[in-house]
């Protein structure tokens, strides 16, 4: 063991300690990986050799075809026969230039995951036809940058474009070398038989750009370790790293000490979850949060040959439950933060994370997403180890019986979500959700306060959502953006003021009841605008009178009255006024009364053209209108009402 490698693995050891010492301010003290294993225990614990990997090999053709049905086999073959017929297409410095100059994202993942067609349509025909084109991907792959444009900031150099000199990790980096590792581990015997340098090539190319870097480095945000909070990075790598360290590293100590550390970093994962599991990033985010975390740990028992188990944790049953408790019905979720109303979850995700934690609702609503997710029939989503894991389970998926649990209520009490129906395991009728919380969740909107209303599934009160991710995105014009201000959330603007952004706006008094006739949810939404919108008091109230009507309620009490204020209303329903301000929301439902009072408000629409293509898939195109409620008179201290019924 080389002095250089001692003197690193102290350093690594001092952080990770240190890290732990120190943890993030909001952080729970759950360390699920930390308290069931010591570093000294993991050398006899861990599964050497790739003993651990229960996917056939690629010379058990046999394996192959028992654990893959023939429709599925099928498909993946006719598409790595369309994939055959692919030019391989490097990424150039004009691409990744274009993020720095205009906030674009150019650099795309679309060669690798024309690779991944191919490996998948090898490893299950076995006929070696494939072969060549998987070798030109991977050496083409192994010759140009894997870094995402718009994650360059973790380099020195800040020109735009990727130093190789400075390999740096972020997504796209630990799924290409997840997948690298991979095809060393099916494909090696068959590599070696055209040249051994293409191996040797991926093996280093791998631990290059991500191993090294990993033990290397603990200032990654997303590590834990620097005491910032942590995201869907964080299994999100992490997950791909243990699979890449297990599949190419063959010094025991040095495995020892990297799963050491991925232990270590996934556990300030967990230790900054909220106890009541929701993921604050949105539906969307799930798969690569929850469902990662639930990844790695699933991987990390396999290692260490089943030394390693938590699945009975209190945390991680509401972390997996949460996507079914935010389900509408079809596939719609509540769409809060950067989330899209329409979210497939990985369905092989789903059902072993059902499996794991022993939630049968949760094995069912994979089985029911998997039916509802018609892309399977043309294709597999996800990374490597994911789409391997969806093809190989798809048949026992399929065939499970699927029911979405539909539930009745639910109130995410950490999180401070709310979400109810008409009636429990029925998606007819009214759904809405409402959250509290504050303005710098993960994936932020300033949405303190805002709610969503279906009925019958139709979105009426909608939250927008995000767009294509650009630079403004995630940078200091991010609140600039339309679909993160508050004026274009269900919220009011106060003295023509709206929201600000930070975790010190944030709601307050909060209340949440539920019976069998109603769910009512209320909070003070003052703390999230700033002085100059003069609110006392704000206090907004929802009431969902089960198979009746929805009610939206505002109290307020004002210290100034500089302008009237405004009730926003997004919907993406055709709007109805007549000549006596009568509002109307029309749809296949028939029609929606929107009830307000007259006296006070004067009712406006703006109509929002979608031109971002995300946006407009979100709402299968429609146009968004914004329903302006504007106060006629200056009141300081009053309250009002807005109705939605038949």
């Amino acid at each position: 063991m080389s002095d250089m490698y001692c003197f690193k693995r102290v350093l690594c050891l001092f952080f990770l300690l240190f890290g732990l010492a120190f943890l993030p301010i909001n952080a729970v003290e759950n360390y699920l990986l930390r308290n069931c294993m010591t570093f000294s225990d993991l050398s006899s614990a861990i599964c050497m050799n790739q003993s651990w990997v229960d996917y056939p090999a690629y010379e058990d053709r046999e394996g192959w075809k028992r654990r893959v049905e023939p429709s599925i086999r099928n498909m993946i073959i006719r598409n790595g026969e369309k994939t055959l017929q692919y030019e391989w297409k490097p990424d150039l410095a004009s691409d990744y230039l274009a993020f720095k100059r205009t906030g674009e994202r150019r650099t795309v993942r679309v060669n690798h995951r024309m690779l991944q067609a191919l490996v998948l349509a090898e490893l299950v025909e076995g006929k070696k036809r494939f072969m060549d084109a998987i070798i030109d991907g991977v050496w083409f792959l192994c010759e140009t940058p894997w870094i995402s444009s718009a994650h360059l900031f973790f380099q020195q150099d800040q020109s735009g474009l990727p130093d190789k000199n400075e390999p740096t990790i972020d997504l796209y980096v630990a799924d290409i070398g997840a997948q690298m590792a991979w095809l060393h581990y099916f494909f090696k015997k068959e590599f070696d038989k055209v040249s051994p340098l293409i191996d040797k090539k991926i093996v280093e190319e791998v631990k290059k750009r991500l191993i090294a870097p990993y033990f290397m480095r603990n200032d990654y945000w997303w590590m834990g370790f620097t005491r910032e909070q942590v995201n869907n990075w964080n299994p999100w790598i992490n997950y791909n790293v243990l699979q890449t360290l297990m599949l190419v590293e063959d010094n025991p100590q040095r495995i020892k000490d990297g799963v050491w550390k991925l232990m270590n970093s996934v556990d300030f994962f967990f230790s900054m979850y909220r106890a009541d599991g929701a993921c604050d990033e949105g539906p969307t985010y799930w798969s690569g949060a929850s469902g990662y975390a639930l990844k790695f740990l699933d991987l990390l028992h396999k290692v260490t040959a089943g030394k390693v188990d938590v699945f009975k944790n209190q945390l991680l049953r509401n972390m997996g439950q949460y996507i079914y408790k935010v389900h509408i019905g079809k596939t719609l979720f509540v769409n809060f933060a950067d989330s899209s109303p329409k979210v497939t979850p990985s369905a092989s995700i789903l059902f072993h994370y059902g499996k794991r934690i022993e939630d049968e609702k949760m094995m069912e609503f994979a089985a029911f997403i998997a039916h509802q997710n018609s892309s399977l029939k043309n294709s597999l989503n996800g990374p490597f180890a994911v789409a391997l894991d969806e093809l190989l389970m798809h048949k026992e998926i399929m065939n499970y019986p699927q029911r979405a649990p539909l539930i009745g209520d639910f109130w995410f009490k950490d999180t401070q979500i709310c979400v109810a129906r008409d009636k429990a395991g029925e998606s007819g009728g009214f759904f809405f959700a409402a959250k509290g919380g504050h303005n710098k969740e993960s994936h932020n909107h300033n949405d303190v306060g805002s709610c969503i209303l279906y009925y019958d599934n139709t979105p009426l009160l909608v939250d927008v959502g995000v767009g294509v991710y650009t630079r403004q995105t995630f940078g200091p014009e991010r609140y600039s953006i339309w679909t993160m201000r508050s004026s274009y959330h269900n919220l009011p603007t106060i003295n023509g003021v709206e929201q600000k952004n930070g975790k010190e706006f944030c709601a307050g008094s909060q209340r949440y009841k539920t019976t069998s006739q109603e769910v009512f949810y209320q909070l003070n939404i003052a703390n999230a605008y700033p002085q100059e919108a003069g609110a006392k008091k704000w206090v907004r109230s929802y009431t969902l009178q089960r198979a009746k009507r929805f009610v939206i309620e505002d109290s307020w009490e004002l210290s100034l009255q500089q302008n009237s204020f405004v009730l926003n209303l997004m919907t993406c329903c055709p709007v109805e006024i007549d000549e006596k301000q009568n509002v109307s929301l029309l749809g296949e439902f028939g029609r929606l009364r929107l009830e307000y009072d007259k006296r006070l408000f004067v009712v406006e629409t703006d109509v929002i053209r979608l031109t971002d293509v995300k946006l407009k898939r979100g709402w299968d195109g429609k146009n968004i209108t914004r329903i302006r409620l504007i106060m006629t008179k200056q009141i300081a201290k009053g309250c009002t009402k807005v109705i939605i019924q038949k």
